[in-house]
């Protein structure tokens, strides 16, 4: 699970940019770890080259990932927001089976992100 956890957090990672906000780009991503355990996040991210960013949410690999008009505050687990080179990134990680505020914390935290559990 922790495999795809941090899969997550670089893909999120890398949607940096160096111009002024525009426009919302959400993508809501979801995997299973081998033992079986589904992972669910979605961030969004404020950006003026939004295809840039909504080509990255299509290009996952193994995770299943989804634009989305903005990102549910439905059964969420707590949030992480990352901010670097002008944008704010706010990435929301929701309650599934076995998925823990201790596992989550340490991951955002890891990254310079600020850890809020809801």
């Amino acid at each position: 699970m922790r495999n795809v956890l941090i899969v997550v957090f670089v893909l999120i990672v890398g949607c940096g940019g160096e111009a002024p906000a525009a426009r919302w780009v959400a993508c809501e991503f979801t995997g299973s770890t081998p033992g079986g355990v589904t992972v669910r996040s979605c961030a969004e991210l404020e950006t003026d080259d939004p295809d840039k960013h909504e080509s990255q949410c299509a290009d996952t690999s193994n995770l299943e990932a989804e634009l989305v008009d903005r990102c549910s505050t439905d059964d969420v687990l707590g949030t992480c927001v990352v901010t670097g080179e002008g944008e704010t990134m706010t990435t929301y990680h929701y309650e599934t089976e076995l998925l823990t505020a201790d596992l989550v914390k340490p991951l955002c935290e890891a990254m310079n992100g600020t850890w809020t559990p809801r």
